[in-house]
């Protein structure tokens, strides 16, 4: 897995709050792409009537990415 640096700016006092937003995008991320992954491998396993585009639009619309 690849790693990121970036340097921001921030008001004073902020630094906290700022970072803890940037790890819970990098949690969203790293989530998404593991379900993703594990459906990938599971396409053509499931037993349904739905096409895999519109089973990954209910993930996107449900939040699950």
């Amino acid at each position: 897995m690849g790693e990121i640096v970036v340097k921001v700016v921030v008001p004073d006092g902020e630094e906290i709050e700022f970072k803890e937003i940037i790890e819970e995008i990098a949690e969203f991320y790293n989530r998404r792409n593991r379900i993703l992954k594990i459906l990938d491998e599971l396409r053509g396993m499931l037993n349904t009537t739905k096409s895999w585009n519109e089973l990954e639009a209910e993930i996107h619309e449900q939040g699950i990415h």
